[in-house]
């Protein structure tokens, strides 16, 4: 008898295991499709962003005028340090 009982919870205890482990597989896929939506959308603004400095940079009027000449001044920089890797 108590060899039966001893099986009972085993199986019962296993089973729960089991759930368990799907439950934890369920919530780390959703963890991962949510991490993969984010990025998705920062890859958009990045876009979009792109778009926004190529239509005003040369625009002095623009309300992005300083980020624009920033980003225009960091081009230049990295086109400096291609051209000359040990300048700083």
């Amino acid at each position: 008898m108590a060899f039966d009982d001893f099986k009972k919870k085993l199986s019962v205890a296993a089973d729960l295991a089991v759930d368990k482990a799907k439950d934890l597989a369920e919530t780390g896929k959703q963890k991962l499709d949510i991490a993969a939506e984010e990025k998705e959308i920062q890859n958009l603004y990045a876009q979009i962003g792109k778009s926004v400095y190529h239509l005003e940079k040369d625009n002095a009027e623009s309300i992005y005028a300083a980020e624009c000449a920033n980003i225009t001044e960091r081009l230049q920089r990295i086109d400096e340090l291609k051209k000359n890797p040990e300048a700083e």
